[in-house]
């Protein structure tokens, strides 16, 4: 079977999702959040009682660190727990954020649960729901704490009704990786990568026809993929605000702005200007297909914290035709801005007064700009605080290697809007599969891509539906 030859005007439905995004900016304070309540009680973070305890206060953190990052975190918890005689912070890895996730619902019913724990964004809206941990607003209120040097786009995906959930950390967000030795084989500019789907459409049809390389951008239909495509184009991956102004129903997956995704992604492969690299979420062949000279790519889309991991298998030198660079991620219009992704830091309710402000201790240190800065030189994380940028190992760790700042600079493109402020959504793995499966449907079985759209968008909806009903939403 064969792909649907139909093609969309990319700039026509752009500037319907221009439009889109005009209307729908906000300020955080208008947004509720897809949860009523936004009680913040000060003493629920436990200062007066870490000031009263005797002897130094453990408490225990759950992090999905790995590597690098992981050889930071442990060295940063120790200079932490030498600085000082009131709290000792014990690290407990987990393998992945959904392994963490999924024994942290474990530990609601067992009561088996952290002082501290690392969750990743998807699953905002369901920690809100359990109210099992303390906003860290409370924190904040509690010691006047300054938020004004942190990444606004930061803050704003973990905070609802004007109330902070959780303090961003661990944060990254997808770029657009190129080889610049392909980019230059090509006759093209490898100080000017596409800045819209169109010129990625446009160079790949130099790259392929010079032979520079055998498709012109390696494409995994990984869902948060699709999903920040979407939000830097201006377009809300559910209802309401993007679950903002009250909570998710449905998906919007069939949007002018979601199709047009659908339909660029569907003429890319069926032109042969792209890879199709599976779904297998675990698979890193896209990025693999930068460094293949014959089978290989020019492009593809990665988050930027996989920045680190790919800089260090260069620099061994195993892959002499490939020099890497980034750029921010192509949109179906310039400009526009995408939310963050990976992780924030959470204080569960179950542990005491003293260990909840010992935890939000251990978050001041982490947050601090040199903490930061050092994170991002070990394993490519972006800055959460503007402050970490003039810190002299970052900067001289950018100057060497620019390709590390362009997650950084994202975040700080575009308008604030309930496009790229982050989805609120309850059921957001399910909302997930509900994607992945229809990229597939239409990548590898060949269905129009409307009707993968359409479906998923059922899919979706069941699921989002399904979950409120579980939580009485």
């Amino acid at each position: 079977m064969t792909r649907s030859p139909r093609r969309w005007s990319i700039a026509a439905v752009a500037a319907l999702g221009l439009l889109a995004g005009a209307l729908s900016a906000c300020s955080a304070d208008d947004r509720v959040g897809g949860t009523f309540d936004t009680t913040v009680n000060p003493a629920d973070c436990g200062i007066a009682n870490l000031e009263r305890a005797s002897g130094p206060v453990t408490v225990v953190f759950w992090h999905t660190m790995v590597r690098s990052n992981l050889d930071w975190l442990v060295a940063t918890t120790k200079a932490f727990n030498d600085s000082q005689d009131k709290v000792k912070v014990v690290l407990r890895q987990q393998p992945n954020y959904q392994d963490l996730f999924t024994k942290y619902k474990a530990g609601l019913a067992s009561g088996d649960l952290p002082d501290l724990v690392q969750a990743e964004e998807t699953v905002v809206q369901q920690m809100i729901d359990s109210r099992s941990t303390i906003p860290v607003q409370a924190c904040i209120d509690a010691t006047d704490y300054d938020l004004s040097d942190f990444l606004p786009r930061g803050l704003a995906y973990y905070e609802t009704g004007g109330v902070q959930r959780a303090m961003p950390w661990a944060i990254s967000n997808p770029v657009l990786f190129y080889n610049r030795v392909a980019f230059e084989r090509a006759g093209l500019d490898p100080d000017r990568p596409p800045r819209t789907l169109d010129e990625v459409r446009e160079m790949s049809e130099q790259i392929v026809k010079s032979g520079a390389a055998k498709y012109g951008v390696a494409l995994k239909p990984a869902p948060y993929i699709y999903e920040y495509l979407l939000a830097k184009s201006g377009g809300e991956l559910v209802d309401n605000g993007n679950g903002r102004r009250s909570r998710a129903q449905h998906a919007n997956l069939t949007s002018p702005t979601s199709l047009a995704i659908w339909n660029w992604w569907n003429e890319m492969l069926d032109d042969d200007l792209a890879l199709d690299t599976g779904s297998d979420p675990n698979n890193i062949d896209h990025l693999l297909a930068l460094a293949n000279e014959t089978e290989g790519a020019a492009m593809t889309f990665e988050s930027s914290s996989a920045i680190g991991p790919i800089d260090e298998v260069l620099s061994s030198g195993a892959f002499p035709s490939v020099k890497p660079g980034t750029a921010p991620l192509p949109a179906l219009t310039e400009g526009g801005g995408v939310p963050v992704g990976d992780g924030a830091l959470w204080i569960p309710r179950g542990s005491d007064p003293a260990r909840r402000a010992a935890a939000w201790m251990f978050i001041e240190y982490l947050s601090e700009p040199a903490q930061q800065a050092s994170m991002a030189v070990a394993g490519g994380y972006v800055p959460t605080v503007k402050g970490a940028v003039s810190e002299p190992a970052l900067v001289e760790h950018w100057k060497a290697k620019p390709i590390f700042r362009v997650g950084y600079d994202q975040l700080l493109a575009g308008e604030l809007t309930d496009a790229n402020v982050g989805t609120l959504v309850g059921e957001y793995q399910g909302l997930r599969n509900a994607v992945r499966d229809g990229f597939v449907r239409m990548n590898r079985q060949g269905q129009d891509p409307d009707e993968a759209a359409e479906q998923a968008k059922a899919e979706a909806d069941i699921v989002i539906q399904e979950y409120n009903d579980r939580v009485g939403a």
